[in-house]
């Protein structure tokens, strides 16, 4: 997983500083469904905040529903899907506000 600062790429509406992105989150095989992915979404989430960053954003290719649907279930909402050259790419972001328990 990387974890950046800023992402003019895919986020070129963004105001510098105010979101922190996360980008190419992976797991080995033998780690998928055990959680893995959901802690390094909690480090990324737990780590924006601490630098002030209201929202923890990311992308995936959209027609990639497994992806969309961890985003979602950990709980990201789609800001939009864009088109960047022929691949459509949707936008989630989350809060990094505390969750309410």
């Amino acid at each position: 997983m990387k974890f950046e600062l800023e992402d003019a790429h895919f986020w070129p509406e963004i105001q510098p500083g105010t979101s922190a992105f996360v980008h190419k989150l992976a797991v080995r095989r033998a780690w998928a469904k055990k959680g893995v992915s959901t802690e390094l979404l909690s480090y990324a989430r737990t780590r924006a905040r601490q630098l002030g960053r209201g929202h923890l954003r990311l992308d995936c290719v959209a027609d990639r529903q497994g992806l969309r649907n961890l985003y979602e279930d950990f709980g990201f909402t789609l800001h939009g899907v864009v088109q960047i050259g022929t691949t459509s790419y949707a936008r989630y972001q989350v809060s990094t506000a505390m969750p309410q328990e």
